[in-house]
């Protein structure tokens, strides 16, 4: 059984003002090139289908187009929503999806295709978070997970239960019914203990409150799927956990880092023929440093792509080159760092929470909070963002 595993498509993000959407079209089908070209049957998306939780109507149209053609008859796709996703409205779509081979974890999925598709896979059976995918020769139970929260998951917020116990709990609640032992796989969209953020994702941080170790993953798993971090990372090599990365570079700290999925087979119950199949459409980003217009303008011609330009002087620009320079180079961000200063300022969407907090704390009192009071905040604002959820 051949399976693509990918995440974090973000359908309908910008980089700041700047549309990427024909982007997202091109590289989302040069995915369904591949799973032709690799004879692919199975389709992991591991969350972050839309960049927000109302995406636009092109948005919607261009996931709709690209899930109908991932399936195409010949491939069953399996979805779970990641924290940029209203999982009701990605879900909306099931009783039509489902006729077409494409599977939610959020839904009941029922009354599924039970036939072989013409590449000799089907869906053998779906439960709650799971299902049970089946070739001429190899089944394999999938265990799904959303990006986990009690409010999405439903659940009352109980205090006396760590994040690392609730999330432990819901994995097993994946694989319970794996009665007749099946190899498992599983995918889902959170942070893990060892991954890499990027400047592109939201704030993750909050001082460890939602990472989780890569011990709460069944031993028994051949491979796990995961979604939420942007770069290409592999958590544990020996027992297949993989982050498979977004299918763009989404911001300028992901320059010169390859964007990719990830195919494999399971044959005999274990997984072989593991590959990297990079994806070559989207834009290339790149950050330079230039001391005038001039010394940019020569580093620029070598460049295609968006280009994230710190221009370092002394003096304000002439507003008149300024403005030329900006009309020929439409595609660079221009940031200006005057020399002197121990360090330009950041725009307050470029700090984490917890180093707002530490920056405020220090204008206030002239000296860095303690540990356990960064702690606190951050906990506080884990408990809003679970309240905005519901918003």
């Amino acid at each position: 059984m051949k399976i693509l595993h990918t995440s974090d498509l973000h359908i309908g993000k910008k980089l700041e003002t700047k549309v990427r959407i024909d982007e997202q079209r091109l590289v989302l089908d040069e995915i369904v090139d591949i799973c032709e070209r690799e004879n692919v049957q199975v389709v992991l998306i591991a969350g972050d289908v839309y960049d927000t939780f109302m995406p636009s109507a092109e948005a919607e149209r261009l996931f709709f187009d690209t899930a109908s053609k991932l399936s195409g008859g010949k491939r069953i796709v399996i979805i779970v929503s990641g924290n940029h996703d209203d999982s009701v409205r990605l879900n909306a779509s099931n009783l039509l999806s489902i006729n077409s081979d494409v599977y939610f974890s959020d839904s009941k999925n029922e009354d599924f295709n039970k036939e072989y598709l013409t590449s000799g896979v089907k869906m053998q059976e779906v439960g709650e978070g799971y299902f049970v995918v089946s070739d001429k020769k190899e089944t394999v139970y999938i265990g799904a997970l959303s990006y986990p929260t009690e409010l999405r998951l439903k659940e009352k917020i109980n205090d006396d239960e760590s994040y690392s116990d609730k999330v432990q709990r819901w994995i097993n609640n994946c694989f319970k019914n794996n009665v007749d032992n099946y190899p498992q796989i599983f995918v889902s969209h959170l942070f893990m203990l060892g991954g890499v953020k990027t400047e592109g994702e939201r704030s993750i941080e909050l001082g460890g409150a939602r990472i989780i170790d890569k011990s709460l993953i069944p031993e028994n798993c051949i491979y796990t799927a995961l979604g939420h971090l942007h770069k290409r990372q592999i958590v544990d090599s020996k027992r297949n956990i993989i982050y498979s990365g977004s299918i763009l570079q989404y911001s300028f700290d992901e320059t010169n880092i390859e964007k990719s999925v990830t195919v494999f087979e399971v044959e005999s119950g274990i997984v072989q023929n593991l590959k990297v199949v990079n994806l070559e459409k989207g834009t290339k980003l790149f950050r330079i440093l230039a001391t005038s217009l001039e010394d940019a303008e020569e580093k620029l011609t070598a460049l295609d792509g968006f280009v994230e330009l710190t221009l370092e002087i002394d003096k304000p620009l002439d507003s008149i080159k300024h403005k030329e320079f900006c009309k020929k180079f439409p595609n660079v961000f221009l940031k200006l760092r005057f020399l002197g200063e121990q360090e330009y300022l950041k725009s307050r969407r470029d700090l984490s929470d917890r180093d707002l907090f530490v920056e405020f704390y220090k204008s206030k009192y002239g000296t860095e909070p303690e540990d356990e009071l960064i702690g606190l905040f951050l906990t506080l604002v884990d408990k809003v963002e679970l309240e905005d959820e519901t918003d």
